[in-house]
């Protein structure tokens, strides 16, 4: 069953804090090109690599193996997302940690309409033990001319390599392998890698009930998949199927996962629409947003298999309090407070390439979305028990 909240009294924040990352704030990175180069990376549609780009991070130069620009429709806007390697891994500071790091992407944003919904959705994730990535809001410019606000967030497979994984693969429409990554000089381990994830799509064709549950078992780590579906059935997102890494965890040679890409977040269906879900058996009163995915569609009419996600269901929600989803908002928004101090920065930070960052309108959006997330996390929780 679907929760609705009905009209409440915005939930009252507590007072926060505005968080600055170092002594200087967020990361303040400086990019300069050709003339001609910022030219083409501006145009629509433009996939670039940078030729002899100048880096800066905080005022340091750092020197660069390679910037491109990436992404799929955020390419038709003119401030682009980048890819970004370094030649050394640079020292960071975020969320008051010190980080190193060498791979990252900066992404821009322009479909975030109050630019809150990726770093909300990553701080969530990771306060429920499901996303290990680092990510932070940062600035960019490019030839002195202000991008806006963007998010900086480590790039999976600078993750995986670090905690020496062997594999790691991104999910595709269809579940295909849109991307495979492979750390191992052994063909032999990358292809048994390959074929264990294959063979879990296989076994949704073999294996039904507890069987099916022990098959998976042995191939994907099925708690942390489970929690990732819970969370993204909590928060309503309209496109996660094909919004996934999974990697092999070292040691026990399981999958699991890396979440990714939270623009399209409290949606009332999925993208393939309410009625295409609803149309799935098993589908229109389970806890799972969408039925894009074979292996979502087993999870919710495989019986025995479905307790297990409803476990998992209630162990994201008992992680995810009131009071920590009122706390990551107080983060979000003093982090929006601070970096929106720069009003060039603010001007150039455009929801689907016009409209201007409102920081006003991102606090009152945050606000009514948080009172909205609580009623609906209690709510599922009384139903779950």
């Amino acid at each position: 069953m679907k929760i609705f909240a009905r009209p409440l009294l915005i939930f009252a924040l507590m007072a926060y804090t505005p968080v600055i990352y170092g002594q200087s704030g967020f990361p303040e990175i400086r990019i300069t090109i050709s003339k001609g180069q910022f030219t083409s990376l501006q145009g629509p549609g433009e996939r670039m690599t940078l030729k002899s780009p100048v880096f800066l991070i905080n005022g340091d130069t750092t020197v660069v193996k390679e910037v491109h620009s990436r992404g799929n429709n955020s390419l038709t806007f003119e401030h682009k997302s980048l890819s970004v390697e370094l030649e050394k891994a640079i020292a960071l500071s975020v969320d008051g940690e010190k980080t190193k790091m060498k791979k990252f992407d900066l992404l821009n944003l322009v479909m975030d309409k109050y630019l809150w919904h990726n770093r909300w959705a990553y701080l969530a994730m990771s306060d429920a033990g499901i996303f290990p990535l680092v990510n932070t809001f940062c600035t960019l410019w490019i030839n002195e001319q202000p991008q806006g606000i963007y998010l900086l967030v480590e790039k999976p497979q600078h993750y995986t390599a670090s905690i020496k994984s062997p594999y790691m693969m991104r999910r595709g429409v269809d579940n295909r392998i849109h991307n495979e990554y492979i750390e191992t000089s052994s063909k032999e381990e990358s292809k048994k890698c390959k074929k264990q994830y294959l063979d879990i799509y296989a076994d949704i064709e073999k294996y039904k009930e507890k069987e099916l549950y022990d098959q998976l078992s042995k191939k994907l780590q099925l708690d942390h998949y489970f929690e990732w579906l819970a969370f993204n059935y909590l928060i309503m997102n309209g496109d996660y199927a094909d919004e996934l890494f999974l990697y092999i965890q070292p040691g026990s040679g399981l999958f699991d996962v890396i979440p990714w890409d939270y623009d399209d977040i409290l949606l009332r269906a999925p993208h393939e629409g309410a009625e295409t879900r609803n149309a799935v058996p098993g589908f229109k009163y389970k806890y799972i947003f969408s039925s894009e995915d074979p292996l979502d569609r087993a999870i919710a009419s495989n019986q025995y298999i479905y307790k297990q996600y409803l476990i998992s269901f209630t162990k994201l929600l008992m992680a995810l309090p009131p009071e920590t989803l009122t706390k990551i908002s107080e983060k979000v928004l003093g982090e929006l407070e601070v970096i929106s101090k720069n009003q060039d920065i603010v001007k150039a930070s455009l929801f689907l390439g016009r409209d201007s960052f409102q920081p006003q309108l991102a606090k009152e959006d945050i606000l009514a979305r948080l009172n909205f997330l609580i009623v609906r996390r209690n709510g599922l929780l009384k139903q779950l028990e």
